[in-house]
């Protein structure tokens, strides 16, 4: 029906032989057949084999994205988003009294941050409607990606014939949100360097993906429920 191969080592020694004589194996993200088509066969940043395209993506990215430069360079402005998300709440009388949910809001200071790094451009708002078609479509990739309904076509590859219906789906999202990304994004750039288009497209999926992720993390850290 199906297998998956297994290695559990309790020594730190051996962990470490291991890791050092198997790097590829264990270096690299275990991927599927949505998260192929998402990716483009592990072709972005996250999912790629761990190796030579792995390597040139890194230094790719790195340059643009990661160093104390890049940060020093747009401290003032996430600086600025998170006074805003702070403005914004004490102006919403909701916050007061009902409560709201904070989560949206860092939402969107995170997609102004990458979108202002990447593009420089920004969102006014959560009803901006751009800023609403980026979020319900990467919303719905996230959903796909992450659902188990399509499980059991990679543990058991007989009946990956039946995913024919899920999978065209996926294909469906990931083209609408390449053609609003064009839309927006590369045909308004145009007279940009190919180089400059190519690197910060590379970064689209990467920081969406962490963007997310992010966003439900620090909503998480804040939460009075922890406490």
């Amino acid at each position: 029906m199906g297998q998956r191969n297994l290695v559990v080592v309790s020594s730190p020694d051996l962990a470490k032989e291991v890791l050092h004589t198997q790097g590829v194996e264990f270096g690299s993200r275990t991927r599927n057949v949505v998260f192929d088509i998402f990716t483009g066969k592990g072709q972005d940043m996250v999912f790629t084999v761990y190796g030579e395209h792995w390597r040139k993506m890194r230094r790719i990215m790195t340059v643009p994205f990661f160093t104390n430069k890049v940060v020093q360079q747009y401290r003032h402005g996430w600086e600025a988003e998170a006074a805003a998300v702070v403005e914004d709440v004490k102006k919403n009388p909701e916050a007061a009294t009902n409560g709201i949910v904070l989560r949206r809001r860092l939402q969107l200071m995170m997609y102004n941050n990458m979108y202002r790094i990447m593009f420089d451009r920004r969102f006014e708002s959560e009803d901006d409607p751009l800023f609403v078609k980026l979020k319900a479509l990467n919303g719905e990739r996230s959903r796909l990606a992450q659902s188990f309904e399509y499980n059991y076509g990679d543990f058991i590859p007989i009946l990956r014939p039946f995913l024919r219906g899920y999978l065209k789906i996926c294909k469906e999202v990931k083209q609408r949100r390449l053609q609003l990304f064009k839309e927006y994004f590369v045909d308004e750039r145009k007279d940009a360097t190919l180089l400059g288009q190519g690197v910060k497209a590379l970064g689209h999926s990467y920081y969406v993906g962490y963007g997310v992720q992010f966003d439900m993390k620090l909503a998480w850290t804040i939460s009075p429920d922890r406490f």
